[in-house]
């Protein structure tokens, strides 16, 4: 069976398996909800100061916002082999005219930068995601440059995120709309193309039953709870200039992304991601002034950003950073961690894998000569981006390291 070193322990890394190497035990990890954990991920990144353009929902339900998006403030944080990112806020959903309004089927736009290289204005030739999304942003000629970011933001790695209804049988009345959120991604190089696939479409089962985490095959988890009604108000509105509540919103959209998903293809990763996020309409032509780093926008001078292919970020008119940061701990996707300490000289490893592949932990006595390592133990399935096993007999000086098995 082909095999690979996907976390060798470099040899610098000389352990000697006493208890003062030994970290405790992992944080709790947050319940992915779309209600902020304020205990996990702490002060926000990033808090709005420009009222929204794009409506002001009012109506408060958990999943529908009817006519209005607003983006209130960004929490992230790198822990446990994921990258969590909660936007504060909420997004319009697209209805069916049957229980709830059409609307207009808004889209939250995020951008990450999170290894060398990258695009600082979007290219016209990015992969096809999301019919076309990259290519509405990008540019189209040689009149313009496509959506240019903040000086030193060079984009790598694309989601996309935006909620509808479906008209669903039911018997009293024969008809309702049940939700549905679609999440993609894609990876944006240097020089053009990358590759792109869907990371999950969420589904609840009926109009009045509402699933509280997505859990997706690739290891990606998403909560939604759409209920904001505080926050910013919308332009237009007596207190447009009010915006004290922003950071007080605690519903949103909240994912838990596994960080190999922004890697680069030998697993190394920046020691700080920067993330933009901005409300964009159903075809992503269309920019609201719902961004994260905020606009500055000042009374008198609110307005949605239009066009994203003559957008530019760098310029005066958008003052400050349009981005938000988070530091990342992990110089690798691939990286084994530090062990935590059990009963009888047993030790946990745990390291960062790819969800779906298995994985074998393998031990060797020294590294002088002729290296002969030998599997602490049989292999395991990454079910999630951290692999854990379990070695017995962990005290004595050994050097441990990882091999994919697929």
């Amino acid at each position: 069976m082909k095999s690979k070193c996907v976390a060798c322990l470099p040899v610098a890394f000389l352990f000697l398996l006493t208890a003062g190497f030994f970290r405790p035990a992992a944080a709790q990890s947050p319940t992915i909800d779309g209600l902020l954990d304020a205990d996990f991920y702490g002060a926000p990144l990033a808090v709005q100061d420009t009222p929204t353009a794009f409506g002001n929902a009012t109506n408060g339900h958990r999943r529908f916002a009817v006519q209005g998006s607003e983006l209130d403030a960004a929490y992230a944080r790198v822990s446990d082999g994921y990258l969590f990112l909660f936007i504060a806020g909420n997004l319009e959903t697209a209805g069916n005219g049957v229980q709830w309004s059409v609307g207009n089927m808004n889209k939250l736009d995020i951008f990450v930068d999170a290894i060398p290289g990258g695009q600082n204005s979007l290219r016209g030739d990015n992969v096809f995601v999301d019919d076309g999304a990259l290519g509405n942003m990008g540019h189209w000629d040689t009149n313009n440059i496509g959506l240019r970011f903040d000086t030193g933001f060079e984009a790598d790695f694309y989601l996309t995120f935006y909620n509808r209804t479906d008209v669903v049988p039911y018997y009293d009345p024969p008809q309702v709309e049940a939700w549905r959120g679609f999440l993609y991604y894609a990876t944006l190089p240097t020089g053009g193309g990358g590759t792109a696939r869907t990371l999950g479409t969420a589904q609840d089962p009926t109009h009045t039953s509402f699933v509280t985490t997505f859990i997706f095959t690739n290891g990606v988890k998403m909560g939604f709870n759409n209920a904001n009604t505080g926050g910013v108000w919308g332009t237009g509105d007596a207190n447009e200039a009010d915006t004290s509540l922003a950071a007080s919103v605690t519903n949103g959209l909240e994912l838990a992304l596994p960080i190999e998903l922004f890697a680069d293809d030998a697993g190394a990763l920046n020691d700080t991601i920067r993330i933009v996020a901005f409300v964009n309409d159903i075809y992503h032509r269309s920019m609201s002034n719902q961004v994260l780093g905020p606009m500055g926008q000042t009374s008198g001078g609110y307005g949605n950003l239009g066009d994203p292919r003559l957008f530019n970020f760098a310029e005066f008119y958008s003052p400050g950073d349009q981005f938000f940061a988070a530091a990342n701990p992990y110089p690798s996707a691939r990286a084994l961690l530090a062990p935590e300490a059990g009963e009888n000289d047993a030790a946990t490893f745990r390291w960062l894998g790819s969800v779906g592949h298995t994985y074998v932990l393998q031990v060797a006595t020294n590294l002088a000569g002729p290296q002969v390592w030998t599997d602490a133990g049989g292999s395991t399935l990454a079910t999630g981006p951290v692999v854990s096993v379990i070695a017995t007999n962990a005290m004595s000086v050994n050097f441990y390291r990882t091999r994919r098995l697929d």
